[in-house]
């Protein structure tokens, strides 16, 4: 006998074999055992969600005579029997993407009068019924919302946007959803029990998340992977049968352009290139990595739905705890853009090398996003007063300003500002210093001190508005009594001359 791939043989021949619809089957459960049964079905939803399969399970069990108990067919009785060969005329498939003209539809029109052979509705199953041109839906539309009480039709489809709202209004709509990693994963443990194959957990799971959601797709892959794998199947072998990079070079690559580290980053991606992989594969596969680093970041315990293995999981953890949200959501926004423009790039490899340094660097992002958000980061940086730097702090960082030289900046703002302090500033000049983020100024004496004391608070203010480092004013004198020219000059040469102010016979400094 021919091999049977593995989406065939596994199709589900009973509603309770269904996976991931348990709202399209309890509702066409309870049709089928009340007898509420409508002309007209249309099911919707992503491929290989089980449309057809479930068409196909309601067409034999509305004939069924004698259904199981949740309203399956039986398989049993001699029209279940007749309605499994292929060769039945009482349900019949027909694709509207090769049978999309106006003459077909009236073919079917014209035959929808014709009572079945052998059971009690003849069921008609319009696969791709969006392909339908204007004038098949028109010739449609009348047998379709008043057909003979022994026709049912189900309208299949994909992309139900393009159906005309005439034709939706006349149907009982089903929605197909995705199915999730764990059922999938369950489906996969059924087909490898079912022909003898053992496994790894973790290469289910990579099969389950390279499936996306759709049950064919995913025994498809298993079908690869079976001839792929020679005795278990292993997570290593899925990979390479997939032909997808490891999880650890993509991770590997993402927490260097997370990190701004172009370097690494484009190394990274050369060892992709010499592995062969895909541009428009790298880019998804950051991109969902990407996905798993912000899951990891912000949700606890988000691996019960990332389905990671435990050690992957652990990584990207760590990953995400050292990286913000704004550099997330940067890159995550560069490589969405990007997935959509490969499609008509001529030069893909450019444009993923293009992301990759845009994403590494958020300067380079001229978007208006990306200018709003290099601008609140100069506003966090001022507001924290990461702008200024002690002198001699580091290789190429700008000096913080001399005491003098900032008190004369102070006053300047403040008198402009505050005309009642302006004849107090005015008439005392202090010798200033900053040292350990004080700013200390020396008055010349006593009495001065006081009165500039009263107006610290204003002084401070402005300080600090112009630089936050600074967290102190002290206001002081330092007297020194001398009677010699020797000992002024000696003053002078310790603490710098334009710090000396001379009156009446006292050297203040």
């Amino acid at each position: 006998m021919a091999y049977q791939s593995l989406y065939r043989r596994f199709r589900p021949q009973t509603f309770d074999k269904v996976i991931g619809q348990g709202h399209i089957i309890r509702t066409l459960s309870n049709q089928l055992k009340s007898g509420n049964i409508s002309h007209a079905y249309l099911f919707t939803g992503s491929r290989g969600t089980g449309k057809t399969s479930v068409a196909k399970i309601f067409a034999r069990a509305v004939n069924c005579v004698s259904p199981l108990k949740d309203g399956s067919p039986c398989g049993e009785c001699d029209v279940c029997k007749e309605l499994s060969n292929p060769a039945n005329l009482d349900i019949l498939e027909i694709d509207a993407a090769s049978n999309n003209g106006v003459d077909e539809i009236r073919n079917l029109r014209d035959n929808v009068k014709y009572m079945p052979a052998v059971a009690k509705y003849k069921v008609y199953i319009v696969d791709e019924v969006h392909m339908l041109s204007a004038a098949a839906f028109n010739a449609l539309l009348k047998t379709l919302e008043e057909p003979p009480e022994h026709v049912i039709f189900i309208l299949a489809t994909t992309e139900v946007q393009k159906i005309p709202a005439t034709i939706l209004s006349r149907c009982m709509r089903f929605d197909f959803r995705l199915l999730t990693i764990d059922e999938l994963v369950k489906l996969l443990m059924n087909a490898f029990d079912g022909i003898g194959r053992k496994y790894e957990h973790d290469a289910l799971v990579a099969l389950a998340q390279a499936g996306q959601g759709s049950a064919r797709d995913t025994l498809s892959l298993a079908d690869m992977c079976v001839s792929y794998c020679e005795g278990e199947i292993s997570y290593e072998q899925v990979i390479d049968a997939l032909g997808i990079c490891s999880p650890e070079l993509i991770l590997n690559i993402t927490d260097s352009i997370l990190q701004g580290n172009v370097d690494a980053a484009l190394y990274a991606l050369n060892d992709m290139y010499e592995q062969g992989k895909s541009i428009s594969g790298i880019s998804r596969e950051i991109t969902a990595m990407l996905s798993n680093i912000s899951y990891a970041k912000n949700c606890v315990g988000a691996n019960a739905f990332l389905k990671l293995t435990s050690d992957m999981y652990e990584r990207v953890r760590k990953v995400a705890s050292n990286i913000e949200n704004a550099k997330i959501l940067h890159a995550m926004e560069v490589f969405c853009y990007l997935d959509g423009e490969l499609r008509y790039s001529s030069l893909p490899k450019v444009m993923l090398e293009m992301a990759v340094l845009k994403a590494c660097e958020i300067s380079s992002d001229f978007t208006q996003d990306g200018i709003l958000k290099r601008i609140k980061a100069l506003e966090e940086r001022a507001n924290n007063g990461s702008f200024m730097f002690e002198a001699g702090s580091g290789e190429g960082e700008k000096p913080m300003p001399s005491g003098d030289k900032i008190w004369g900046e102070i006053i300047h703002e403040v008198i402009n500002e505050n005309a009642s302090v302006r004849v107090l500033l005015d008439s005392y000049t202090p010798v200033c210093e900053l040292k350990d983020n004080v700013l200390y100024a020396y008055f010349a004496d006593e009495n001065t001190c006081k009165v500039i004391s009263t107006v610290s608070d204003t002084i401070f203010d402005a300080v600090k508005r112009r630089y936050p480092n600074i967290t102190e004013l002290k206001i002081s004198t330092i007297s020194v009594r001398t009677k010699t020219d020797a000992e002024i000059e000696k003053i002078k040469n310790l603490v710098g001359g334009n710090r000396v102010i001379i009156t009446g016979g006292k050297t203040n400094g």
